[in-house]
């Protein structure tokens, strides 16, 4: 990534800036995870295949949901993640943190007709979203404020969620 590119994304606004930002390597997706993540305000919602660790096990990210679910009040951040083998195997510090604040943080398989969805996304306050259509490839688009875009997503997301059980592979067993 270029340092041009760099500057655009850290300088979006959560809604504010509604221009789609075409997205494309690892290092744009983290960023723009990291940056949106630290001005959401009430819901983060994540749709992933394995919670993708280039993603969601940065230090950054990882603040930006521990300083908002410890100090927003009404915060509530959704995962629905399709195989948890590798979280399971390898750790993850989302999942450690989720297992702290259960009150603010849950996950969940998705339901087994969505459990091969392409696509991975998160969405932030309903407002903002980030999207790669296939978990291979770190290829997609952000948008900061595109209300309609992430109140689809967001239904999408949803409707998934009320047909998906917890993740029950990924809590805590006290012996």
């Amino acid at each position: 990534m270029n340092n041009e590119q760099s500057m655009q994304i850290s300088a979006h606004i959560l809604g504010e800036n509604s221009d789609r930002l075409h997205l494309e390597g690892r290092s744009q997706f983290q960023q723009a995870c990291e940056h949106m993540a630290q001005q959401a305000s009430y819901h983060i919602d994540i749709f992933s295949y394995d919670l993708d660790k280039p993603l969601y096990d940065q230090v950054g990210f990882i603040d930006a949901i521990k300083t908002l679910s410890l100090h927003q009040r009404g915060l509530s951040v959704r995962i629905l993640i399709q195989n948890s083998d590798t979280v399971q195997r390898e750790g993850h510090r989302l999942l450690e943190l989720a297992r702290r604040l259960t009150s603010k943080i849950e996950i969940k398989r998705p339901h087994e007709d969505y459990i091969d969805h392409a696509e991975n996304f998160m969405i932030v306050d309903k407002i903002g979203y980030i999207r790669r259509k296939t978990t291979d490839r770190y290829e997609g688009e952000a948008n900061f404020c595109d209300r309609l875009g992430s109140k689809l997503l967001y239904e999408f997301f949803s409707t998934i969620w009320e047909r998906s059980e917890p993740e029950s592979m990924l809590r805590r067993l006290y012996i």
